[in-house]
Formats: C-alpha cells, sequence, structure tokens
C-alpha cells in the first residue's frame, strides 16, 4: 500500500441500534453487540435502519468533515446531514460562479436538472398499475428525447413546463380512476403494499409542494 493512501471508505448501517462518540472513534451497539468504528477510516456514513445519535456525534462527525446520509426503510434516499465545512466551501462558490458565467457549462447543469426530473417524473407514474399512462409515460419519453437538442436555458425550462403539464395532468386519472392499483412483488405482505403506496402519495405530494 502506498504511502499516505487514504482508507477511509463509506459505512454502511443496516442494523437498529445506537451510534455514538467514544474517545476518537464511533461505536455501533446493537442487539447483538458493539462494533468500534475508527473514524479515520470512515469517509461518511449512510444509514438505512433505525439508528440513534445525539448532538454530541454530530458535533464530532462535523470536526471530522463526516457527512451523514439517511434512507428509509425501502431504500429511497431521505437526506443528508453535512458538516459545516461542506457548506461554507470556498470552492462550492467558486465551482457555482464558473457554471454560471460559462453558458456551456450552466446549459449543460440545467439539462441534467431536467433529465432527473422528468426521469423521476416517469419513475412515478410507472408505480401505478394503470393502462391509461402508458400515454403520458411515452409522452415524458419523447420530452427526454429531445433535451440534448435543446442549447438554450429557456428552451429547457419550456420542456420541464410541458413535462409537469403531462405529469399533474395524468393524477386526475389516478385519483379519480377506479381500481388503481400500486405494483407490489407477491412477497410484499398487504400492510407493507399499503406502506408502499403511502410512501408513492406522499412522494407525489412532495412533488407538489416543491413548485
Amino acid at each position: 500500500m502506498k504511502e499516505g493512501e487514504n482508507l477511509a471508505e463509506p459505512i454502511y448501517i443496516f442494523t437498529n441500534g445506537t451510534l455514538r462518540r467514544k474517545d476518537n472513534s464511533l461505536v455501533l451497539e446493537t442487539e447483538t453487540g458493539k462494533r468500534h468504528i475508527p473514524v479515520e477510516n470512515v469517509a461518511d456514513i449512510k444509514v438505512f435502519a433505525e439508528v440513534e445519535l445525539n448532538k454530541r456525534l454530530l458535533e464530532f462527525l462535523t470536526q471530522k468533515n463526516i457527512p451523514v446520509h439517511f434512507f428509509n426503510h425501502y431504500g429511497y434516499y431521505v437526506g443528508t446531514y453535512y458538516p459545516r465545512e461542506f457548506l461554507n466551501s470556498g470552492l462550492v462558490v467558486l465551482k457555482q460562479a464558473e457554471f454560471y458565467l460559462d453558458l456551456k457549462k450552466r446549459t449543460h447543469l440545467a439539462r441534467k436538472f431536467v433529465e432527473g426530473s422528468v426521469k423521476n417524473m416517469i419513475s412515478v407514474l410507472k408505480n401505478y398499475d394503470r393502462s391509461s399512462l402508458k400515454e403520458a409515460v411515452e409522452a415524458l419519453t419523447e420530452k427526454l428525447h429531445i433535451l440534448d437538442r435543446c442549447n438554450m436555458i429557456e428552451e429547457l425550462m419550456a420542456i420541464e413546463g410541458n413535462a409537469r403539464e403531462i405529469y399533474y395532468r395524468s393524477f386526475d386519472k389516478i385519483i379519480h380512476g377506479r381500481g388503481v392499483r400500486i405494483r407490489a412483488s407477491q412477497s410484499q405482505t398487504t400492510g407493507e403494499r399499503v406502506e408502499r403506496a403511502d410512501e408513492l402519495w406522499q412522494r407525489t405530494a412532495l412533488h407538489h409542494r416543491s413548485l
């Protein structure tokens, strides 16, 4: 191994428990015991389980520049705790200015934003098992295909506006239609299917609130 090579790597937590600081290391306490984690080996922490933590731990992670990413039971990203240096970094501000002043870079970034937004719309609609939504999915997919031909921010904004119009119009069919079914694997219990349906609805409501 080369001298000075960074050994830090992501830590994934899939077991319920408590994450706390002990001296200069981290300790994960679960029903099966304790796991000591040298902080020098941690690049970031990804939490998929129900984990308790406190302010003392967050202060320690801030000192070490270690972000914590949270995911729900289904693996969907919920949010991130970023240490102060991540948010106040002068490099971030410089990069933002660099992309804003360079039209080519700014357009590329805007295109990626719109692409991600439209793909998310398609993903949400596909979670509903309704043939009546097929036309909307195809229309949104067509919007993705023409993004690469757009060279102006205004064009990208227009495409996103058209895509959102198609997307929100589709929910008239979902909400007022009969026999709405959420795709679910045969292995899912009734409770899990209800939770999944509720989660999809919350995601839809989140899109409305973000406008």
